[in-house]
């Protein structure tokens, strides 16, 4: 609900005339916020409102100025400015950026962000978004922004052009109508390309991508399926933003997966599934491959004791065909096929008590390589260059123990589950032939939630890598404190490679405020390496966001720029109007 006070009003045919006036959406007397503007016009038609000369005022505090502001008064979408953002980076001086909104129809609008960094240059951003059916939406966005000389010297930038195209969609339906109702397919494209990491750097807001990293992905994915089949295509393409050129980049363009879904053959115990794939491995320059092969698992179960225990029998048939490219080898072709026998013993049990449900999966699983075949040569004669875009081989025996346990309340939620998994070699030395035994569990009660996941090496009597988790969430109020270990072990020495706690909190402070952050700290560098702690207030009329974070920001091989980042950010929303501020570095 949204006032307006003025003492100089005019109506001609539908069209209203204001002087000078006062607009806001909270209480008459003394509003949080208001608009204050010289004079405006408002076409009731259209239901579109324009003034001039506006300033927005904060209690008595004027926050924002606009020589023109144009706005529907529906809940209909309309071109015209909106509200800029700014900020300060030592580095790059003041940072304002103004975007530009035109609402070409009901479902497709184009957004312009050019952007101004006063000490190191201009850039612009566009943003085109549409929904070409019910079933999908869409969005492109391309960018471009050039250093100046003295920031690209100052900061050692040898690639002074920053540019980029980025494409996201996603559709349920591509073939629908001229497929049976039994059928469902999905279309996911999420595509980057960009000559540097700065093109995602210098973006105020970024689309979903896979993270703002040197090597950046771009992945299309496309299935179709029912109850029986099922068809996948996918293709990853990859961008090393630290090389000179992408040429000895490996891509993956396409694979393709068909699958046939668990079948009877012959009795309803005897079960198989069919799994084909085809992969191709390409790049300019460098060994390249093409990989067709098959696995069909072929099982028998049965369960004896009133099913209290089962027995599965299973043989797992593999081939695979390789054909390499892009040089002269004495072995193009190369041929792999195996077979492995399996045998299972499990159970499945629930028993009710009183207060809760107990269900234990216990599993004893026994693997032995048998029939495995090279042609023409054996894989280790093959050449580095090939060995390295894939690998071959059949599992060492072993016999595997996997227990599984879950008690749930009688409204069936989960209190406690447990995972335990542990493998023994016979044919390894004495001291080599258990594995690491890996242990998961969680446990919840009245809001708490205490989670380990651990796992053991019994060679070198030490744990390998660990996560343990504290949290609790009630009444709005939630806290989690986390910490990661891992080590690399070796005979000689165990080195410890990351040692990291982790503290994620928000608390309400009444009915308007909360409070929220994060942070990470290395025990081994004894320094936070990110952290977020901030603020939000919020009223009918309007809210504010207020935080300050630090982050870890790639950078262009060989600059001098900042690999971290702390920033402060502050954003006031004027309901219904919008939202003032940003987030930016310093």
């Amino acid at each position: 609900d949204v006032w307006m006070m003025s003492h100089d009003a005019h109506k001609k045919e539908g069209n209203y005339t204001f002087g000078a006036s006062v607009l806001s959406s909270c209480d008459v007397e003394n509003p949080l916020w208001k608009m204050v503007f010289r004079d405006s016009t408002y076409d009731s038609e259209a239901s579109y409102m324009k003034v001039y000369h506006a300033k927005v005022y904060f209690g008595d505090v004027p926050v924002f100025y606009s020589p023109y502001l144009g706005f529907t008064t529906n809940s209909e979408r309309s071109s015209g400015l909106l509200f800029p953002s700014f900020g300060y980076k030592e580095e790059e001086g003041f940072l304002y950026e103004q975007p530009i909104y035109w609402a070409i129809n009901p479902s497709m609008d184009l957004e312009l962000n050019p952007q101004i960094r006063t000490e190191r240059s201009l850039g612009l951003y566009s943003t085109f978004r549409f929904a070409d059916t019910a079933h999908s939406y869409g969005e492109i966005r391309g960018g471009y922004f050039k250093d100046n000389d003295t920031y690209a010297t100052t900061y050692n930038i040898t690639e002074q052009e920053h540019y980029g195209l980025e494409f996201n969609y996603g559709s349920s339906k591509i073939l629908g109508k001229f497929l049976p109702d039994t059928f469902q397919e999905g279309l996911y494209i999420n595509s980057t390309y960009l000559n540097d990491i700065e093109y995602l750097n210098l973006q105020s807001t970024k689309l979903t991508h896979f993270g703002v990293l040197p090597l950046q992905e771009s992945r299309l994915n496309y299935f179709l399926s029912n109850n029986d089949y099922y068809m996948g295509v996918n293709g990853k393409y990859f961008i090393d933003t630290r090389l000179a050129d992408n040429n000895s980049t490996l891509q993956v363009l396409p694979a393709i997966q068909l699958h046939k879904y668990l079948g009877a053959l012959v009795w309803d115990n005897l079960t198989y599934s069919v799994d084909a794939n085809f992969h191709n491995f390409d790049r300019q320059e460098g060994a390249t491959l093409k990989q067709k092969e098959i696995r069909i698992p072929l099982e028998f179960t049965t369960s004896f004791f009133d099913d209290y225990l089962s027995l599965s029998l299973a043989e797992e048939f593999y081939y695979s065909d390789f054909s390499f490219g892009n040089d002269v080898y004495e072995h193009s072709q190369y041929e792999y096929y195996s077979s492995l026998h399996k045998a299972k013993l499990f159970s499945d049990l629930t028993k009710k008590y009183e207060n809760f449900i107990h269900v234990i999966q216990p599993a004893l699983e026994y693997k032995k390589p048998a029939i495995e075949n090279h042609s023409p040569v054996d894989f280790e004669l093959l050449t580095t260059a090939q060995q390295k875009l894939f690998s071959v081989g059949l599992p060492e025996e072993q016999m595997g123990f996997s227990l599984g346990q879950y008690f749930y309340g009688n409204a069936m939620n989960l209190i406690f589950y447990q995972r335990l998994t542990q493998d023994y070699y016979k044919e390894r030395e004495l001291g080599l032939r258990f594995s690491d035994i890996s242990n998961e569990m969680q446990y919840n009660i009245g809001g708490w939630s205490f989670y380990n996941s651990t796992r053991y090496s019994h060679e070198f009597e030490a744990v390998r890598e660990s996560l343990s988790r504290i949290g609790w969430a009630k009444y709005g109020y939630n806290v989690m404190f986390m910490e990661t270990f891992r080590q690399t072990l070796t005979e000689t020495k165990n080195t410890v490679s990351s040692k990291d706690l982790n503290l994620i909190f928000g608390m309400p402070l009444g009915e308007k405020f909360k409070l929220h952050g994060a942070m990470t700290y290395s025990l081994l560098t004894e320094k936070s390496s990110q952290w977020i702690f901030g603020m939000n207030y919020r009223r009918d009329c309007w809210s504010m966001a207020l935080s300050m974070r630090r982050d870890i920001i790639p950078r262009p091989v060989d600059s001098t720029l900042p690999s971290t980042s702390n920033s402060f950010f502050l954003q006031f929303t004027f309901t219904p109007f919008g939202t003032l501020g940003n987030g930016q570095a310093f």
